[in-house]
């Protein structure tokens, strides 16, 4: 059964963007991308997965990701006009390549985020201005683990620098989206703040992986969201609140995981040589 014919008469938000939209889907699993369809199970989402597109090169075309390519075919074959849609970028910049740049470069972190903000939000105003409502999501917090060079590969995720130092980039690039999105009119889903410790380490218990967010973490982005858009019939389930022996059990569940993906590997590289 699709997600049309379980909500029929829902009107979605479009959330289009890189692998975190996969948590609009309603799974914790990383959608196919674009133009292979998701069945989405929330009646709020209809999601469209990018790939690894970057907000820094979204205004460009030709790029490895084909991301601006990908927008704009979404927006002109999959989306009706007028209607809501949610950009999720950003987190893959501020996990990789924007801490990366600053250091290589000598340059400020600061300048480097309102760089690529300046970049990002180019296209944001183009969405804007073809008469969709535009929400843009924050990027997240990551707990990939670095190597002692500050580079390292987490599994498919490539990281650059401590947790620290990309949780700064982080919310530099969200205290300067919310601005923009202030001077534009637009709408800023921000959620990073509730889904992270202090000085933005992420809790690893509302993630499935080391980067996405699991579906625990949707109360707080829909109550965010209801706010945010109050005309929408969103309806709020309650906010959990995990207990120390629920969060232990929760690592241990994703350690064991993670060590059934590395035995895996490790059979796959053995079989193949």
């Amino acid at each position: 059964m699709t997600s049309a014919e379980r909500h029929p008469t829902a009107p979605p938000i479009h959330c289009i963007g890189d692998s975190h939209v996969a948590f609009f889907s309603g799974r914790d699993v990383i959608p196919p991308v674009w133009p292979d369809p998701v069945d989405d199970l929330l009646p709020w989402f209809k999601t469209h997965h990018l790939g690894p597109a970057l907000a820094y090169n979204l205004n460009r075309t030709g790029t490895r990701t084909q991301g601006r390519e990908r927008l704009m075919d979404i927006l002109a074959t999959a989306v009706p006009a007028g209607a809501a849609v949610l950009l999720s970028f950003g987190e893959i910049d501020c996990r990789a390549h924007l801490p990366k740049q600053a250091a290589q470069r000598g340059l400020p972190l600061e300048q480097v985020v309102e760089d690529c903000l300046d970049a990002y939000f180019t296209t944001v105003a183009e969405v804007a201005g073809m008469g969709f409502r535009v929400i843009i999501y924050n990027a997240l917090y990551s707990h990939a683990r670095e190597r002692e060079d500050g580079r390292r590969k987490d599994g498919d995720y490539a990281a650059y620098g401590t947790w620290r130092e990309r949780a700064r980039a982080a919310g530099l690039f969200n205290a300067g989206a919310k601005l923009r999105c202030q001077r534009l009119g637009l709408s800023f889903l921000e959620t990073a703040p509730h889904l992270a410790g202090r000085h933005g380490r992420p809790l690893r218990w509302y993630f499935f992986d080391s980067i996405h967010l699991s579906q625990r973490a949707m109360p707080i982005t829909l109550r965010a969201l209801a706010a945010l858009l109050p005309d929408c019939d969103i309806e709020v389930p309650p906010v959990p609140s995990p207990t120390q022996c629920s969060r232990l059990a929760d690592w241990l569940d994703k350690r064991r995981n993670r060590l059934r993906k590395e035995i895996s590997k490790a059979t796959a590289r053995v079989f193949s040589s």
